[in-house]
């Protein structure tokens, strides 16, 4: 099989080339339908987080796609969006360095690298793991999960959890909530008696409205499609002396605002939430006092535009990697140590996935050698007096290992080869396994 990983992400594209590719749940579920009926006996995972939208595959090596990008001259990165979006299917073609792709071992390293939190812009941070697991549930229950990625994708988890638990990467790591309130800081000094409006009510929203609680800003009105997502999101933050009412996201949106200091929005709306015209006119009520809007979204929930205005200060969610990657040089040796990890585990990887693909022409070719010798020994032992049977069972059975020891040696040293070729693999079973 021919592993890759095809995608763009944070350290690529900007986030106004990333939300074009950004793809919910049900739109990832469609992708993997349309692309797995594509190619037979394939596999495939999506994983699209605010950071990143890469898909994961696993096709044979004979398939049209595989043979295309051995044999492609110049970029394959055209034939791959067409293959994994579809004609036409994304507003806007970035240029070919805001994509990569990486392909057998480099894949894998690759997947190992993003589930320990090292290719985050939050190097360390946990939340990675759980939208990789959700990728490969969706991947499972759309039969997109195969004999390859039922090992590959929870050997990657577990990698992740020995990356947090054997290194300390992900202490001190500063969450986007974190470096939100930095920002807003930086604009509004002291946030005692300041309001935040704040737009949504998911695990990103809630850490966001933890930091600016802690650090005194402590009036809140939160807005969500769903007051009951809202109240259920500010239960988790009881025992916090807060000021909190909830709103439902039909509200006037315009006289809220206008009397929030802080907008924090991050919903998974696949549409602008605020336009230009309502800012500006939530601040003409306001007398262009300053106001701090911090979108973390993908796709951004706040008009771009809306930054121009005056008095407004406008950050995305890449704004807030300068925040984040300052944090990082505190933690460069623990970045070292989690790279050795990766290194490590991909030995072990491949090392089981050898024993996976060669154990079976192992035990076959044991397995036929006894047959032939038992079945001999059937039809013969006739021949010998009674009292010499079993001599002549000890005989043939030490014969038997001393003929087949050679073979198994050299079966079990390619297998304890990293990096076994597929052509390989294949030449071995059809030696040696019946068809």
């Amino acid at each position: 099989m021919e592993l890759l990983v095809f995608g763009l992400n944070h350290k690529t594209a900007p986030v106004g080339l990333r939300e074009n590719w950004a793809l919910s749940a049900d739109e990832s579920g469609l992708a993997l339908e349309r692309i797995l009926s594509k190619i037979e006996g394939s596999e495939h995972l999506i994983l699209s987080t605010c950071n990143r939208t890469e898909f994961y595959s696993a096709i044979p090596s004979s398939s049209d796609l595989a043979v295309n990008l051995n044999e492609e001259e110049g970029s394959p990165f055209e034939e791959l969006s067409n293959f994994y979006l579809g004609q036409g299917g994304h507003n806007q073609s970035p240029a070919d360095d805001c994509f990569y792709l990486y392909r057998q071992e480099n894949a894998v390293k690759h997947l190992f690298r993003v589930a320990g939190g090292l290719d985050s812009m939050i190097v360390g941070e946990t939340e990675i793991l759980r939208q990789l697991k959700e990728a490969y549930q969706l991947s499972e229950k759309n039969r997109g999960a195969g004999k390859m990625f039922r090992h590959l994708f929870p050997e990657a988890l577990k990698v992740g959890k020995k990356v947090r638990t054997s290194t300390t990467i992900s202490e001190g790591c500063i969450t986007p909530g974190q470096a939100a309130l930095r920002l807003a800081m930086d604009i509004l000094g002291d946030l005692d008696g300041k309001k935040a409006l704040l737009i949504g009510s998911g695990t990103v929203a809630g850490l966001a409205a933890r930091a600016f609680i802690e650090n005194n800003l402590r009036k809140f009105t939160v807005m969500n499609r769903t007051t009951e997502s809202a109240e259920a999101m500010l239960q988790g933050l009881k025992g916090l002396d807060l000021d909190a009412d909830v709103l439902p996201l039909s509200a006037d949106i315009v006289s809220t605002l206008s009397s929030a200091d802080v907008l924090i929005s991050s919903t998974s709306s696949i549409e602008p939430l605020i336009t230009k015209e309502q800012v500006e006119a939530a601040q003409q009520q306001r007398g262009s006092a300053p106001l701090v809007i911090i979108d973390l979204a993908v796709p951004r929930d706040i008009d771009p535009e809306s930054g121009g205005l005056d008095g407004v200060h406008l950050f995305n969610i890449d704004d807030l990697n300068k925040v984040i990657q300052g944090n990082l040089a505190k933690r460069h040796d623990q970045f070292s140590r989690a790279e050795e990890i990766v290194r490590k585990q991909l030995d072990v990887f491949y090392g089981q996935l050898n024993y996976l693909n060669i154990d079976p022409v192992i035990r076959h070719l044991i397995e036929r050698f006894e047959i032939i010798r038992t079945g001999e020994l059937q039809n013969s032992m006739g021949d010998f007096p009674v009292e010499l049977h079993e001599t002549v069972d000890k005989l043939t059975r030490r014969l038997v290992n001393k003929l087949i020891h050679f073979p198994i040696e050299r079966l079990k040293s390619i297998r304890d080869m990293q990096g076994l070729s597929e052509d390989e693999i294949a030449f071995l079973k059809k030696l040696f396994l019946p068809k």
